[in-house]
């Protein structure tokens, strides 16, 4: 008998105390969602030496100094305005990496250098045979306007 009033007496007294922290308690809530920015769009970038409309803006057309196998290649990246004039007042940085492998060959963002042709470049190096992106980043100002991505297959 004694054993049969606790069990009636623990079902009526444990939801009441269960219900006093059900999660409206600030111990128990959850932290108010934060507000994070959408990410940027990556643009897949076609082949090389095709334009590719990279803002409503600016387009850009890229190549490499000779075809990208194991070793060091530069990347070179032409960005031009609606009228088809080349601009070089955009901020340009490039990540390498092996998306397969992710964060183990990551180069980090490294600023583009402009050559005398008025043309973005870098070295890329290549070490290993893979699947490989270049994540280009072009900035106006302090304003990132695109995120574009070289793939290729070394």
């Amino acid at each position: 008998m004694k054993y049969l009033i606790l069990i009636i007496s623990s079902l009526i007294v444990l939801p009441l105390v269960a219900q006093g922290h059900c999660g409206s308690c600030s111990a128990y809530a959850s932290p108010a969602p934060q507000k994070v920015a959408p990410a940027k769009e990556v643009i897949a970038l076609g082949a090389a030496r095709q334009a590719q409309w990279i803002s409503s803006d600016y387009y850009l057309v890229y190549e490499w100094n000779k075809k990208p196998k194991i070793g060091t290649h530069i990347l070179k990246v032409k960005i031009f305005d609606r009228g088809k004039k080349q601009v070089n007042n955009l901020t340009l940085t490039a990540d390498a990496f092996m998306p397969s492998m992710k964060g183990a060959h990551d180069t980090g963002d490294k600023a583009m250098k402009l050559n005398k042709k008025n043309e973005f470049a870098i070295p890329v190096y290549f070490m290993m045979l893979g699947d490989w992106e270049i994540l280009l980043k072009i900035k106006q100002g302090n304003k990132e306007i695109a995120q574009a991505a070289v793939r290729l297959k070394i």
